[in-house]
C-alpha cells in the first residue's frame, strides 16, 4: 500500500469518527432540548411547593423528623421480622386452609338458602325490641333472676339431685291413669297397710319433717 492510500484511509477513519461525534452531539442537543422544559417545569413546581411550606416547616422540624426516623429503626426492624413470620405462617397454613375455604363459602350459601341468616336477623330484631321495651330497672331485675336461675342450674349438676329427679319422673310415668279406680277409706287403709304404702308413708313423713325445718328457719329469719 502506497503512502497516499494510507493517508486517505486514515482521513476516512477520522471523518467517520467526526461523523459519530457530530451525531452524538446532535443527539445530546436534542435530548437536552427535550429535558429542558421538563426540568424547568419541575423546578417551578418545587419552588411553588417550597412557598407552600414556607412558615409551616422549619429546619428544626426536618431534623426532628430525621431523629425520630432513626430512633424508630429498631421498631421498623421488629415489624419487618413479624411480617416475615406472618408470611411464613401463611405459607404453612395456606395449604390446609385453602381447600376448606370453598367448603365454607358453600356452607354459608346453604345457610342463606335455609334462612339461617334471616332467622339470626329476626332474633337480633326481637332482642332489640325487647331491650327497647324494658327499662334499666327491668334489665337489672332480669339479671338478678338469671343469677338465681344459674344457681339453680348449678345445683341441678349434683348427681344425687339428678337421681332423685329421675326417680320422681319414673314414678310419675309408671302411673297408669286408665287403671286408677275410686277408692274409699277402707281401700286407703288397706293400701297403707301394704309394704309400698308404708314406704310411701315414710317418705311423706320425711318430707313433712323437712318442710317443717324450712318453715321453722323461715320464721326465725
Amino acid at each position: 500500500m502506497i503512502p497516499e492510500d494510507k493517508i486517505l484511509e486514515r482521513l476516512g477513519a477520522i471523518e467517520d469518527r467526526l461523523s459519530d461525534l457530530q451525531a452524538s452531539k446532535e443527539n445530546s442537543r436534542m435530548l437536552l432540548e427535550q429535558l429542558t422544559p421538563i426540568g424547568n417545569h419541575a423546578f417551578r413546581l418545587m419552588l411553588d411547593e417550597m412557598e407552600t411550606l414556607n412558615g409551616r416547616v422549619t429546619l428544626d422540624d426536618i431534623l426532628d423528623l430525621c431523629r425520630k426516623g432513626v430512633l424508630t429503626v429498631p421498631k421498623l426492624t421488629w415489624l419487618l421480622d413479624q411480617l416475615e413470620n406472618a408470611t411464613d405462617l401463611w405459607h404453612i397454613l395456606h395449604p390446609a386452609m385453602g381447600p376448606t375455604f370453598p367448603h365454607i363459602v358453600e356452607m354459608m350459601g346453604e345457610w342463606e338458602r335455609n334462612g339461617v341468616f334471616a332467622k339470626m336477623s329476626a332474633v337480633k330484631g326481637a332482642g332489640g325490641n325487647l331491650l327497647n321495651a324494658m327499662s334499666p330497672e327491668d334489665i337489672a331485675k332480669m339479671g338478678e333472676g338469671l343469677v338465681f336461675l344459674t344457681t339453680l342450674l348449678q345445683r341441678l349438676a349434683d348427681p344425687g339431685l339428678q337421681a332423685k329427679i329421675v326417680t320422681l319422673v319414673d314414678v310419675l310415668s309408671g302411673i297408669d291413669m286408665a287403671k286408677v279406680k275410686p277408692t274409699g277409706l277402707l281401700g286407703m287403709v288397706g293400701a297403707l297397710c301394704s309394704t309400698e304404702g308404708k314406704q310411701t308413708m315414710g317418705l311423706i313423713a320425711e318430707m313433712l319433717k323437712t318442710v317443717g325445718k324450712f318453715t321453722t328457719n323461715a320464721k326465725i329469719s
